[in-house]
């Protein structure tokens, strides 16, 4: 790419998380070939550093970009910080394409859904032609029950593994897929709406195919991850429970 010839820096990076890169490093070199000065800080940046090194280069914008709803929660807390910093932000990434809905709880300006509508959009943000939108907070009942599930975690994940008949998977297996779907869970409620997990699915029956498992012990295992969520924090936990619930009807009736 040529040096930069115009007088905005831009800085590209994922938030906490964040592990696929070709999506930032294309929108990087696509942005360096239109003159732009651009960092690009690569995956898993911590909110703190966007927000120091916006400050060390007096960059114009940043861009977070997320493909999960594990780092789409991780981009919302980064966006949050820079915001109340006035530092423009813009974000994307294949989670906004498939659940839309989040874009309403993220700071900044969402850059559409593919690299040429980003490129687009950055040169509006720029030119000051465009203003953020008002963000939404999550629910009460779900911020409630985000701390809860955050507190009471482990004793969930415990109290599952009592619950859950032994599978013919290997525990470290078993293991990653409590961890997956807690990590999502947390990620949901963060972000308002439980129904963001059912696509996040996908990977929970991938695993149990890997082991040629039948589908009615991923219907055990929502079902007894439900009634670990309900002992410990009962109540609080209305809308994992209610989420978990439905999941296994639904794969009841498949």
């Amino acid at each position: 790419s040529p040096a930069p010839s115009r007088q905005y820096t831009i800085l590209v990076g994922c938030p906490a998380n964040e592990w696929h890169t070709f999506t930032p490093l294309m929108l990087s070199l696509f942005l360096r070939r239109r003159g732009y000065n651009v960092i690009y800080l690569g995956a898993n940046v911590p909110a703190d550093r966007f927000e120091e090194t916006v400050q060390a280069v007096r960059a114009n914008l940043v861009i977070l970009v997320s493909q999960t709803l594990v780092s789409a929660a991780a981009l919302q807390h980064a966006a949050l910080i820079l915001s109340s910093k006035k530092i423009s932000v813009g974000y994307g990434g294949r989670i906004f394409n498939m659940r839309p809905e989040i874009i309403k709880h993220i700071s900044g300006h969402h850059l559409g859904n593919d690299v040429n509508a980003a490129l687009e959009e950055v040169e509006h943000i720029l030119n000051g032609k465009r203003k953020s939108t008002q963000t939404q907070s999550a629910s009460q009942e779900y911020i409630a029950a985000h701390q809860f599930f955050t507190a009471k975690r482990a004793d969930i994940e415990q109290t599952l593994k009592t619950l859950v008949k032994p599978l013919s998977i290997s525990s470290e297996s078993f293991q990653s897929g409590i961890h997956f779907l807690g990590d999502n869970i947390a990620a949901a409620l963060q972000l308002g709406d439980m129904n963001h997990v059912s696509d996040e699915m996908a990977w929970v029956k991938f695993l149990l195919h890997a082991y040629e498992r039948p589908d009615e012990e991923l219907i055990d295992f929502m079902t007894a991850y439900a009634k670990a969520v309900n002992k410990n924090i009962n109540g609080s936990g209305k809308p994992i429970f209610e989420w978990l619930s439905n999941e296994a009807l639904k794969a009841k009736t498949k």
